[in-house]
């Protein structure tokens, strides 16, 4: 080794007893701590109750590596998934192009050999099953959920946005077994009290279940160049009547409470697409809320900027402000919850409700929402590192707990015996 020079050979001696990965990640991951987020906020600003917390199944923490990156991907928008597919690559190119850096420099006095072809090109395979199995494991399996919790007994948890698989775009998937008794159990999982099923232009997925939470009836009308979600218990609505026109798209506004006793939520990403510019004559139309934060990809795009000129006209004009789950079935990550104040004593059943929708027509103000740290598109990590974006931030918003476990399975690697490439 005496060839290698003096300020490289503790690196050197490190790296070959395999302690420079656990190493680095304890470094970033105490780093993170002592940078730490709030791993729930009210996207206003305002600050959330103190006893709002998350609570995380017994099988979470002890396999916490797995399941706080399941979520933490799972919370990224489209170009942030994107970034992250093309990251690893990225990152896996230059891990190997270190690796056999670091050989040549290490047996700079060894006769030349060959590349190593099939040795790499079985990293290869194994690094792509890996990601395979990452995506479908986070993907497929309804796993044990981190639950909003300690809203306390005056505070309804719920969700104003979801499907079923009576939906288009679940009922030819591998979710098409997610119906409402499936919808409810995620909800369970995931801390709420009651949520509207939402599908999309159409009521038949709508049953009633005697077990919390409760569900609630809504639609999802696909009008003209925007999604429109319906709560109440509209029947079937005629979606062509709606989606010919921005002045048929205004009639479903005008008539959502006429014509169907509903409240009318314009829904992202749509009006952000198609309908920024002219959002104020949508709500003079009689919109009576707007999406803000919604957990779909292409939806998560919505910049901060954005929604907070968004909230800026909700709180002019009065309307009221919903956080989305969209759920599709996919997964097992909530990323968002509302909560409505209902002091007194705590109604059952369908008057859960009738009570939501009596509270969100006071408009602006009459609910809460509370959303979860992650790495947003809008923040400053470049695309290509959003590996390491999603590390960092997961790492940013865990408890004591999941630090633990995460210090635990870093440590317990390394001291397993391995083959170790070189």
């Amino acid at each position: 080794m005496s060839h290698i020079p003096s300020p490289l050979r503790y690196f050197h001696r490190s790296a070959r007893a395999g302690l420079v990965l656990p190493l680095g990640l304890t470094a970033g991951l105490l780093a993170a701590r002592a940078a730490a987020a709030p791993p729930l906020g009210d996207p206003l600003g305002s600050p959330l109750p103190p006893t709002l917390r998350l609570d995380y199944p017994a099988l979470y923490v002890a396999l916490a590596p797995l399941f706080s990156l399941w979520d933490g991907v799972s919370m990224l928008s489209m170009s942030r998934l994107r970034g992250f597919l093309t990251g690893l690559l990225v990152l896996y190119v230059l891990w190997r192009g270190a690796r056999a850096l670091w050989r040549r420099l290490a047996r700079s006095d060894a006769p030349a050999r060959g590349a190593p072809v099939r040795r790499e090109l079985g990293l290869l395979l194994a690094a792509l099953a890996g990601v395979v199995l990452f995506v479908a494991g986070g993907l497929l399996w309804h796993r044990p959920m981190a639950r909003l919790a300690g809203a306390g007994p005056d505070a309804i948890v719920f969700d104003v946005h979801s499907h079923t698989n009576v939906s288009h775009d679940v009922r030819g998937t591998l979710m098409r077994g997610f119906d409402v008794a499936a919808t409810q159990r995620w909800h369970r999982g995931a801390g709420f009290d009651a949520f509207f099923v939402t599908d999309h232009n159409t009521v038949e997925g709508l049953r009633e279940g005697s077990d919390p939470p409760v569900v609630c009836p809504g639609i999802e009308i696909s009008a003209w160049r925007a999604h429109v979600v319906l709560l109440g218990d509209t029947g079937p609505v005629d979606r062509t009547r709606y989606n010919g026109s921005l002045e048929e798209l205004r009639a479903l506004l005008v008539e959502s409470d006429s014509a169907y006793g509903a409240l009318s939520v314009l829904s992202l990403p749509e009006y952000d697409r198609n309908h920024w510019a002219g959002l104020d004559s949508l709500a003079a139309a009689g919109a009576d809320g707007l999406e803000i934060v919604n957990a779909s990809p292409k939806a998560n795009e919505f910049p901060r900027v954005r929604r907070d000129s968004a909230v800026a006209l909700a709180r002019r004009t009065g309307l009221f402000v919903v956080g989305a789950s969209d759920s599709h079935g996919w997964g097992a990550t909530s990323m968002v919850w509302n909560l409505m104040p209902l002091p007194g004593a705590r109604p059952a059943g369908r008057v859960v409700c009738d009570r939501l929708l009596e509270g969100l027509e006071q408009g602006f103000g009459s609910s809460r929402i509370v959303e979860r740290h992650r790495l947003r598109g809008d923040d400053a990590w470049p695309g290509w590192l959003t590996p390491l974006g999603v590390v960092w931030e997961t790492w940013r918003g865990m408890n004591g707990r999941l630090t633990a476990a995460w210090l635990a399975w870093i440590w317990l690697l390394w001291a397993v015996p391995r083959r170790r490439y070189t």
